[in-house]
C-alpha cells in the first residue's frame, strides 16, 4: 500500500508551500517540501495544488502498488478530488486510488504540515509526554478543585507579539488564583520547531534553582502538577498521544487537555463542580 500525507501553508503576498510524506507499507518513502506553483490566492487553491503535487509523486514512485490513499486535511480539497477519483484514477492502471480527509494531529499528517513551513521536519531531543483528556475524568478534575493542584498554561501575548515572533506568558494557577503570570517568553518564528523552541526556554528556567524557588515562594507546588494544552500551545502536541511539556520530566506531572474546548476556563468552570 502506498500513502502520500500532503499539506499545504498558504502565506499571503509571499511564497507557500507544499509538505508531502510518502510511505510504503508503513515504512517512510519520501518527505519533502515544495514551493506551491503560481500565485495562490487562498488556502484552498494551495491545498489543492498540494493533492496534485501528491499525484505527481504517486506516478514517480508507483510500483504496482495495490492501493494508492492521498490524505489532506482539508475537507473542501479532499472533497474535489473524491468527486474526479474516477478520472483521475485511469493513469493508475491495476491500482485503486482514494483521497481521504484526515485530521492534522495525526502523526504522518503533522509532519507534512511542518514540511509545508519551508523547513525540513525538526525532530526535537525534547522528550514527550502523554495527552491526557480531562473532559471525563473526575479524579483530573476533582484533584484540581479540591487538592490545589497547579496548572500550567501559556498564553500568547498580542501586545508583545508581531510578525517575526510570538510571545508567550507562563500562567502558572490553581483553582483559587493565579500564582505567577510575570515570566515571558519571545520567540522567533520560523525555522524549525518555534513552540518547542519556547518549550525548551522554560524548562531550562524551570530547571534553573533562582526561577524554580522564586515560584515555591509564591506557592506553586510542581510536583502531581498539570500542564494544560490550549490553542496556542496545540503544536505541541505531535503525535496522537504525545506531546511536549513545558516542565521538565524530572518533575511529576501530567499532561492534558480538552479536544473541543482548549481554553483554561473550561478547565476550571468543569472543576468547579467537583470542590
Amino acid at each position: 500500500m502506498l500513502e502520500v500525507y500532503c499539506d499545504s501553508s498558504y502565506n499571503k503576498g509571499e511564497d507557500s508551500y507544499i509538505g508531502c510524506v510518502m510511505l510504503r507499507d508503513g515504512m517512510q518513502l519520501h518527505q519533502s517540501t515544495t514551493k506551491v506553483p503560481d500565485h495562490p490566492q487562498n488556502n484552498l487553491e494551495c491545498e489543492l495544488a498540494a493533492l496534485n503535487f501528491a499525484l505527481s509523486l504517486v506516478r514517480i514512485f508507483s510500483a504496482g502498488d495495490k492501493e494508492i490513499v492521498i490524505y489532506n486535511d482539508s475537507t473542501e480539497a479532499v472533497k474535489d478530488f473524491q468527486g474526479r477519483v474516477k478520472q483521475v484514477g485511469k493513469a493508475f492502471s491495476g491500482s485503486r486510488l482514494s483521497f481521504e480527509y484526515i485530521p492534522r494531529e495525526k502523526m504522518n499528517q503533522a509532519a507534512a504540515d511542518r514540511l509545508s513551513k519551508k523547513f525540513p521536519v525538526f525532530f526535537s531531543s525534547t522528550s514527550t509526554s502523554e495527552v491526557e483528556s480531562f473532559s471525563r475524568r473526575e479524579d483530573v478534575l476533582s484533584d484540581i478543585a479540591r487538592n490545589g493542584s497547579t496548572v500550567f498554561y501559556l498564553e500568547k501575548v498580542p501586545e508583545m507579539s508581531t510578525n517575526k515572533k510570538t510571545c508567550y506568558r507562563l500562567i502558572v494557577r490553581t483553582m483559587e488564583k493565579i500564582l505567577s503570570d510575570d515570566l515571558l517568553y519571545p520567540v522567533k518564528k520560523g525555522g524549525p520547531g518555534t513552540q518547542i523552541k519556547a518549550v525548551e526556554q522554560i524548562r531550562k528556567d524551570i530547571s534553573n534553582p533562582e526561577v524554580f524557588s522564586s515560584l515555591k515562594s509564591k506557592g506553586v507546588r510542581f510536583e502531581n502538577s498539570y500542564f494544560l494544552l490550549t490553542d496556542e500551545t496545540w503544536g505541541l502536541r505531535g503525535t496522537d498521544s504525545q506531546a511536549y511539556s513545558i516542565l521538565p520530566s524530572s518533575i511529576p506531572h501530567r499532561v492534558i487537555c480538552d479536544e473541543v474546548d482548549r481554553s483554561p476556563q473550561n478547565l476550571f468552570r468543569r472543576a468547579e463542580r467537583f470542590r
